[in-house]
């Protein structure tokens, strides 16, 4: 299957990958992952005269009593990074939503409800610096998230 990602410059995803193949007639098919796809990471870069402002989201399909703790070291670290690059962090924060999923289907005259056990989170990261380099900002944002995102999937699948 080819794969073409829309990229925003510096090879992270946009708000959504698209997959493009063909089927047995011939025809493509386009099928998209939109940014809520779990484990994705999405980054947004935008400047303006010295100011980088970056945005990036993860959503995560479980939620955990860490994730607090993780996304505080993360951003911390992000911070230190962009010093420690010369650059100033005007402001770097998190914001999280955790949402849950439950279904209502009818099959002949009874409802039936569920929910699934799990919870998604979204976490969504925005940093504002200046005096760095924009793709150097944005590495150390998608940095900050992938290590989150390590973080829950070494908790749930440790080494054996």
């Amino acid at each position: 299957m080819e794969k073409n990602r829309k990229t925003n410059g510096n090879d992270s995803l946009n708000t959504e990958e698209n997959a493009t193949r063909e089927n047995r007639d011939g025809k493509k098919t386009i099928r998209f992952r939109p940014k809520d796809t779990p484990g994705i990471i999405c980054i947004d870069r935008r400047t303006h005269e010295e100011t980088v402002t970056i945005s990036g989201s993860l959503v995560l399909g479980a939620e955990t009593d860490e994730l607090h703790e993780w996304i505080e070291e993360a951003i911390d670290n992000a911070a230190r990074e962009v010093k420690e690059r010369g650059g100033v962090v005007d402001q770097i924060s998190a914001a999280l939503a955790v949402t849950s999923t439950r279904i209502i289907a009818v099959s002949d005259e009874k409802p039936m409800e569920k929910e699934p056990p799990q919870k998604d989170v979204r976490i969504s990261l925005a940093a504002v610096m200046t005096k760095i380099d924009p793709k150097e900002a944005g590495d150390i944002i998608r940095k900050a998230l992938a290590a989150v995102r390590l973080r829950l999937r070494e908790k749930n699948h440790p080494a054996q």
